[in-house]
């Protein structure tokens, strides 16, 4: 049985997204961070750092949510993750992009505009927001211009890559950032959203606060 502990984080919604697109059978199993659930013993023993969200596969434990998508979707045989290499080096590309330009500089948004106020207190910090901007300025395009060329990120068929870049680009619903004005990624952003896997994934988070 496939356990998947989290809470709502686009990192958590990796998972879930990627286990309803391969429709796997699973239990998710929310923990409270207002109650430090993801911090006591027995989880710390999944995650060394004490995070989310982590799997529980046959006995074992598996941490880092794109680690976990490729897992999933290796195991499952389909095309989410093929096994042809270079198939495999593209879709790597575009989740590595995804993760280390415009999905850091998201995540600056989400943490300014959402936990720093929901759970400190404290008003955004606008020098890092501004250098964000000036970033995703840049990088934003770059999924614009290959959401141009073809429905998904690598061609006609959803993988991993978009299931993980989604994540990270739904932080602009509930931050300041707009990209109504990509009409590329705009499109895909809408189709994905509208995937069921989207709202059987999102009926699995509790309100955070």
């Amino acid at each position: 049985m496939l356990k998947i502990y989290g809470f709502q984080s686009y990192n958590t919604l990796k998972v879930l997204l990627t286990a309803e697109e391969l429709s796997l059978s699973y239990e998710f199993i929310s923990l409270d961070p207002t109650k430090g659930e993801h911090k006591t013993p027995e989880h710390m023993k999944r995650h060394p750092l004490g995070k989310v969200p982590v799997i529980e596969h046959d006995g074992r434990h598996l941490f880092e949510s794109n680690s976990i998508c490729r897992y999933l979707a290796s195991i499952d045989k389909k095309n989410l993750y093929p096994e042809e290499i270079w198939s495999r080096a593209e879709i790597d590309q575009w989740v590595d992009y995804s993760t280390q330009h415009p999905g850091k500089w998201l995540a600056i948004f989400f943490f300014e505009e959402v936990i720093n106020k929901k759970f400190h207190g404290k008003k955004a910090d606008q020098a890092a927001m501004k250098e964000a901007q000036e970033w995703l300025d840049q990088q934003l395009p770059v999924l614009d211009n290959q959401l141009g060329k073809a429905t998904f990120l690598t061609g006609a068929s959803i993988c991993i890559a978009d299931i993980i870049t989604f994540s990270y680009l739904t932080t602009t619903e509930v931050t300041s950032l707009e990209i109504t004005k990509y009409k590329y990624l705009n499109r895909w952003y809408g189709e994905m959203k509208s995937r069921p896997s989207f709202a059987n994934a999102n009926s699995k988070f509790q309100p955070l606060m």
